[in-house]
Formats: C-alpha cells, sequence, structure tokens
C-alpha cells in the first residue's frame, strides 16, 4: 500500500473552500481546466501556502472527465528540489492518503501538475479536473503525537495513546499509525505500522560569494513536537572550483546560545555531529558563512542543514 502527502496553493489559481462535515479538517477544491493540443505539455507550478494551524494533510481527492490519452501527473519537491512524491491524477477520480507519520511542510516545498496530450488523433483535447484537499489540525493535544483532528474526529480525546479503545486488540497508536478506525471494532491496521518519533527537518539557501568577501545568511528551524536536537548535518553544492572555498556553519539556541562548542564545515571538515546528550532548543539557529579566494569567480553555494530531533 502506498500513501502520499500533498499541500498547495496554487500561484495564479486560488483555492474554493466547499462544504465540510468534519469540523476539524479545512477542505479547498481547486478546478483545473486546460485545452492542450496534440502532443503538448502544460506544467503548472503550485508553490505551497501553510494555513495556520491546518500544516497536517489528510487526503488529497481528484476527479477528471479522463480524456482520452492524456497524462496527468504531480511531482512535489523540497526546498532543495528534491522530488518526494511522484503521483499518478490520470483515473477519472481517486483519493490518497498520507503515509503516517505525517510530515508538516514547511515554505520551500513546490508541486507541478504535469498534464501531456498523446492523443494525435484530433488536433485538441481538453482536461477538467478537480483537486480537493483536506487540512488537519495539526497540533499534539494530550502530548501523546496524536494529532488534533484526529482525536477529535473519532472522540477519543483525553484517552491515553495506548489505550484500546474499541477492543480490537489495537491501541491508539497503532490504529492511528495503521490508518484505521479506532471506534470500529472491525477496523484494524492496513499494515505493521513503524513508529518512529525522531523528526528530521531541513532548511537550506543559496549563497553568492566573491573573491576574499566572505558572505553570512541565517537559517531557522523550528521542531514540532520533539524538541531536542540529536544530530546535525551540513550538505553543500558549488558551482565553481574556486581555491580555499568554504562554507562553515555554527549553531544556535532561541537565546543565541551555542548549542554545539564547535562547527560544522565544508569541504574539510566535519560535516555532521551525533549529540550524545541531546539539547533541547525552542528554534535552532544556524549561522551559514560562506567564502573562497579565486579572483575573477562568483561562486555560489547550495548549503543545507537536516536537523534531527528527539523526545
Amino acid at each position: 500500500m502506498k500513501k502520499y502527502l500533498l499541500t498547495a496553493a496554487l500561484g495564479w489559481l486560488s483555492f474554493t473552500a466547499f462544504a465540510n462535515t468534519n469540523p476539524h479538517l479545512d477542505s479547498y477544491t481547486k478546478p483545473v481546466s486546460q485545452t492542450l493540443s496534440k502532443g503538448q505539455r502544460v506544467n503548472v507550478t503550485v508553490n505551497f501556502s501553510l494555513p495556520a494551524d491546518r500544516r497536517h494533510l489528510v487526503t488529497l481527492g481528484f476527479d477528471n472527465n479522463q480524456p482520452n490519452a492524456m497524462d496527468c501527473k504531480i511531482s512535489i519537491y523540497n526546498a532543495a528540489s528534491q522530488r518526494l512524491h511522484y503521483l499518478d491524477c490520470r483515473p477519472g477520480w481517486g483519493e490518497i492518503h498520507f503515509d503516517t507519520p505525517n510530515e508538516y511542510y514547511q515554505n520551500g516545498y513546490r508541486a507541478v501538475i504535469s498534464l501531456y496530450n498523446a492523443d494525435f488523433s484530433k488536433p485538441s483535447q481538453r482536461f477538467d479536473g478537480n483537486f480537493r484537499f483536506n487540512f488537519g489540525e495539526s497540533s499534539s493535544i494530550d502530548n501523546d503525537r496524536l494529532p488534533t483532528w484526529w482525536k477529535k474526529t473519532y472522540e477519543v480525546v483525553g484517552l491515553d495513546a495506548y489505550t484500546d479503545y474499541d477492543g480490537d486488540g489495537f491501541t491508539l497508536m497503532q490504529e492511528y499509525f495503521g490508518n484505521s478506525k479506532p471506534n470500529d471494532a472491525t477496523s484494524f491496521p492496513d499494515h505493521d505500522p513503524v513508529i518512529d518519533f525522531d523528526e528530521t527537518l531541513t532548511a537550506g539557501t543559496s549563497i553568492y560569494a566573491s573573491f576574499g568577501k566572505p558572505v553570512t545568511k541565517w537559517l531557522e528551524i523550528t521542531p514540532y513536537n520533539n524538541k531536542k536536537v540529536k544530530s546535525l548535518e551540513l550538505m553543500v553544492d558549488t558551482t565553481a572550483n574556486a581555491r580555499g572555498q568554504s562554507v562553515v556553519a555554527f549553531f544556535y539556541n532561541e537565546n543565541n546560545e551555542r548549542i554545539y562548542p564547535t562547527y560544522l564545515k565544508y569541504p574539510s571538515g566535519n560535516l555532521s555531529v551525533f549529540f550524545d546528550q541531546p539539547v533541547e532548543v525552542q528554534t535552532l539557529k544556524v549561522e551559514l558563512t560562506a567564502s573562497h579566494y579565486s579572483s575573477g569567480i562568483t561562486a555560489r553555494f547550495d548549503a543545507k542543514v537536516n536537523a534531527v530531533f528527539t523526545e
């Protein structure tokens, strides 16, 4: 079984809210209508915009008029342009549920809806489709990892995550991560859930540096549930093979106190660190400084920090 995750606000295309029977989900629909000539491809870029307290994507539903030989795909990318998901929206109707544990999208994510008309029997054909997005309340009530929208939906607020509410042999935690209903004794997890409470969050930026002029940029990462930094990793790509080039990363908490006594450095230095004792932060602040010493070159450094947070 595969399940996927998608959030979006379609640039020049706007969402329209529609009636929703679940008060703990915000539902939106987006119609997409395009006339494509034979052999034409149309890509619609989707820039993500996250509603306040609705960062928890639950389902993506879609329907279309199934034009002959019309291909429909959705690709989702992170801030580093790595493709995370590749979804098929060719069928006339479908609903994609998101794999658990659910991801919480940050700024920099985007998607591309790609339509391709492979029907050469006529000059053109029209694609008419609707995409529906369900956003749930993201907060974790009771501090038990189960999201607000889910516990309120099934009326299990206040119960411990290890409660077997419906007596089917599975706890609330197993029912949530296994995509089953905790109030239905005939509903069982559809897979053996592997529950990992560590959270990996990423932030990145591009830095342009010229000869002998270091450039500094700051990043911030705010953890959602876990607040203790377990490990840090610095990843850098550069466009130029400049002499003496480097990117140095220092790490601070929300009070600008250094949480790691030294630094991570690219290319000649430590690129990762694992803390023996995880360090608690409310916000992780990263100071990145890029430099090089080759005249006549402006080097671009694409720097990214991966931070793993634990309980």
